[in-house]
């Protein structure tokens, strides 16, 4: 089952946001503001301190302004328990830089469970690999960044103008950063442990 959570940041877009029968779209505090059609929301989440009152949908689930979790924390949670294999966030990477870092924090720990996580943003989008490889369709430019959040093995870049073969990395190199696509299909991949994925559209730019 996909999920999409959706937030509040300045950088949310509607590109592939197309719910089908059986999605699961939630809303965290004032990503509730960003749907339009309040009918595709299935559930609203949150404290609701940044959207200013509590949406009036059947189906809420308020939180206490004191906790530990952010309510984006808590809507991909709520997507895991629910049965959600793919999660995407929109919405979250834009606005507050300690809440990028934050949610991409969240991405981290709900792809280390093997849930497909997906970050769309305005001009680029960030995928988490673990066990698998990512596969980009071939363009002739734009730019292609690979970290590690943490420690990773055996990490193969084939495809791109830089490739690397069964390197480690780590949270303290910046060898991925800034690779660029050269007209064919690439592919990124990992032995042990997870990856950041960062693919930049065509005009290079982080916001269009």
């Amino acid at each position: 089952m996909r999920a999409f959570v959706i937030g509040a940041a300045d950088d949310f877009c509607t590109r592939w946001l197309e719910k089908k029968k059986g999605d699961l779209l939630i809303t965290a505090d004032a990503g509730y503001a960003k749907i339009a059609d309040k009918s595709l929301i299935d559930v609203a989440i949150g404290d609701f301190d940044s959207l200013g009152y509590v949406p009036d949908i059947s189906n809420v689930i308020k939180l206490k302004r004191e906790k530990d979790e952010t309510d984006t924390d808590v809507a991909a949670e709520y997507a895991a328990k629910k049965g959600a294999d793919e999660i995407y966030f929109y919405g979250c990477l834009g606005g507050k830089p300690d809440h990028a870092v934050a949610n991409l924090q969240l991405g981290a720990r709900i792809a280390d469970r093997g849930i497909k996580t997906v970050f769309v943003s305005n001009g680029y989008t960030v995928y988490f690999v673990k066990g698998d490889k990512l596969e980009l369709p071939a363009r002739k430019r734009g730019r292609v960044s690979v970290f590690s959040p943490d420690v990773t093995e055996g990490v193969t870049i084939r495809g791109l103008k830089y490739e690397i073969e069964g390197r480690r990395l780590t949270n303290r190199v910046a060898l991925g950063v800034s690779n660029e696509f050269i007209g064919k299909k690439a592919e990124i991949s990992a032995e042990k442990g997870l990856l950041t994925v960062y693919v930049y559209e065509e005009d290079n730019n982080i916001r269009p």
